[in-house]
């Protein structure tokens, strides 16, 4: 699948937001990478689609670049935490359609949400979830904080539960769990039928409230 009319602006070059910029040009996105550091632009540059120096705290900068013709706005600063705030500031008040930004603690992200960002990211916290619960239980290959208390799981359906129907896992017996695909090798099935039954190697995506979810994922 490619991305090519997904046009992304990252603003903050550092490592969290050089990789955000080459995994997303690598994805065929059109990405626009800002930095007021002039080496971390030059390195952008191999990769991204256009890559500038710009302070994009300031208004006039971010209405010369004409930012609200992209599709979306990642503020990457890392440790300027009052450039990151004037910035998504500055953006939401450009008309820039969603603005998403990386947060430095947790008092950062509350300010962050307070002044409009449509996301707030906690690489470390977030990451560090992810990590803690995939230790606990190596049938969770991913667990995602969604925010507003939701999270997603993609979970490995175990041994035990091969040849059964899908209908017979713990997962679509709950009402409170949302079972969102069956994944089989690189297939996705978004409509999988109740009465599929699991091969090795599937997995199954599911959402919920995340202390239900969690409860779930333990008893599996």
């Amino acid at each position: 699948m490619t991305h090519e009319n997904k046009y992304i602006v990252i603003i903050g070059l550092g490592r969290f937001g050089m990789a955000l910029c080459h995994e997303l040009s690598q994805e065929g996105a059109q990405v626009l990478a800002i930095d007021i550091d002039e080496k971390n632009v030059r390195k952008a540059a191999e990769f991204a689609t256009e890559a500038i120096v710009a302070d994009c705290s300031d208004e006039e900068t971010i209405s010369e670049l004409k930012l609200d013709d992209y599709d979306l706005a990642m503020v990457a600063i890392g440790e300027d935490v009052n450039a990151s705030i004037l910035t998504t500031l500055v953006l939401k008040e450009a008309g820039v359609k969603t603005v998403w930004v990386k947060a430095k603690d947790k008092f950062h992200a509350k300010i962050l949400d307070k002044i409009g960002a449509d996301k707030v990211i906690q690489p470390e916290r977030d990451m560090g979830v992810r990590i803690a619960h995939h230790m606990l239980d190596q049938h969770i290959f991913e667990f995602i904080d969604l925010g507003c208390d939701i999270a997603l799981a993609e979970v490995a359906v175990s041994d035990k539960y091969l040849g059964s129907k899908l209908m017979e896992h713990p997962c679509a017996k709950r009402s409170d769990i949302n079972l969102l695909a069956l994944k089989r090798g690189v297939e996705v099935d978004k409509y999988p039928s109740p009465e599929a039954t699991f091969d090795k190697n599937d997995m199954l995506i599911v959402t919920g409230q995340k202390d239900k979810l969690i409860e779930v994922l333990r008893r599996l």
